[in-house]
């Protein structure tokens, strides 16, 4: 079957002719949830040194539009649509289990096994057929709309001692991870925060478009000098990662430092205009 995404006004001038064409369904337009705008506090990603030590990103107090982001998670449903326009590569299962769910016949999986190429090729396909704009929330967009959900990896542990930091990183990274969960659950398993978001932290970890960055401080907490590592980018849920932007399961590696995510998948904020 030919399938074919033409303007409007050929597709009016083909019914004109009794032209009788059948095209693609389109996209239902996601459920969405506006984070509002205001003073936030934010911990920017990445690492953050002073000298050779490693200390916790400056707490910051910023003011930042609203925005909308998808309630629930891109399901296998939708992602299985931009793969059939040619537009997405079929995602990698990861752990996923055998026989179909009354929850994967239905749709309601959230989309794992893909990487940040991935996730943005959906989101342009996503932006071409709805005439909207789609793309990765922030690490700072994503924390807030996590609202309470979210962490941004302060440990208070500031010392000399490499070794002694790493180990505190860790810590509180397994204990905000508790076990792995590798049991795919359908949308909504996890609930939702005080603005509507749902699955926020569950055991699904979503792309953001925020790039790994390096950090030089003063010893009055002024950032002195900035690297980013754009091959890197942060995922969030139940803690911040940093993983290899081709990577799909980073159980398997790419983890490029902290616990490895259950799972990996996304969601998308609608710019407006």
């Amino acid at each position: 079957m030919l399938r074919l995404a033409l303007p409007v006004g050929i597709l009016a001038l083909a019914a004109a002719a009794g032209i009788g064409l059948q095209l693609p369904e389109a996209p239902d337009l996601p459920a969405l949830v506006t984070v509002p705008g205001g003073s936030h506090a934010y911990r920017p990603s990445g690492e953050f040194r002073i000298g050779t030590r490693r200390v916790d990103a400056p707490l910051e107090r910023r003011e930042a539009a609203a925005f909308q982001i998808m309630q629930y998670q891109v399901t296998r449903q939708d992602y299985a649509r931009c793969v059939a326009d040619g537009d997405c590569p079929q995602a990698e299962a990861t752990g996923e289990g055998g026989a179909a769910s009354d929850a994967d016949r239905n749709g309601d999986l959230p989309r794992t096994g893909v990487n940040w190429s991935d996730a943005t090729a959906y989101a342009a396909w996503l932006s071409r057929r709805t005439g909207g704009s789609w793309r990765l929330p922030t690490d700072e967009e994503w924390l807030r709309a996590a609202a309470e959900r979210g962490f941004d990896g302060a440990l208070g542990a500031e010392g000399l001692d490499p070794s002694e930091r790493w180990l505190a990183s860790y810590r509180a990274e397994v204990e905000r991870r508790g076990e792995a969960d590798l049991v795919p659950h359908p949308r909504g398993h996890f609930g939702t925060n005080s603005l509507g978001l749902a699955d926020a932290a569950g055991n699904v970890w979503e792309w953001t478009d925020s790039c790994d960055e390096k950090n030089q401080l003063s010893e009055d907490g002024r950032i002195l000098a900035t690297e980013r590592f754009c091959g890197v980018r942060v995922a969030q849920g139940k803690h911040r990662a940093f993983i290899v932007d081709f990577v799909r399961d980073a159980r398997s590696g790419g983890c490029a430092a902290g616990v490895p995510p259950d799972f990996l998948g996304f969601r998308l904020v609608r710019d407006a205009g």
